[in-house]
């Protein structure tokens, strides 16, 4: 009688794994998903960044309005008491002016938060009752309006009686 043969009776399964060539494949798809989705989460970020900034903007802007309506007579706020019941126009001489956290106007620009553009007072349409403000807040406050990361415009009118 013949001795059976040890690897005679070890079958071999060919269809069980897989090839150098689809593990590569896997790999390579799975890579390019990958950076795929670290370049959205990127894009979501600096979203987010620009959403927050344009938020705190519009609650500045906010602050600032409440202010005025607040004391129509009041000169510690950003936006001046004079300009309100004078013909619309540039509710400052200058146009570098700033605004601190505390929502006062600073000369200071290392101090200043925002870039700030206003235009105030009354005209044809709202005639004496009323002042038209015009509110601009641009960031960072050291670069010039047409260079800024951001800004945000709010436009809202104001009783003056």
């Amino acid at each position: 009688m013949a001795s059976p043969d040890k690897h005679a009776s070890i079958v071999r399964d060919t269809d069980a794994a897989f090839s150098l060539v689809e593990v590569v494949l896997a790999l390579g798809i799975c890579a390019f998903v990958l950076v795929a989705m670290i370049g959205l989460f990127q894009v979501g970020l600096t979203s987010a960044r620009e959403s927050e900034a344009r938020l705190q903007a519009a609650n500045m802007a906010s602050l600032l309005i409440a202010q005025r309506a607040s004391s129509l007579t009041n000169t510690n706020f950003a936006i001046p008491a004079s300009a309100l019941s004078q013909s619309y126009g540039n509710a400052f001489a200058s146009s570098n002016v700033y605004v601190g956290e505390d929502g006062r106007i600073t000369s200071n620009v290392a101090d200043a938060l925002y870039r700030i553009t206003c235009s105030a007072g009354t005209n044809t349409t709202t005639g004496p009752y009323a002042s038209q403000i015009f509110l601009s807040l641009s960031w960072p406050p050291q670069a010039a309006r047409a260079n800024s990361q951001g800004s945000y415009e709010t436009l809202t009118y104001l009783p003056l009686r």
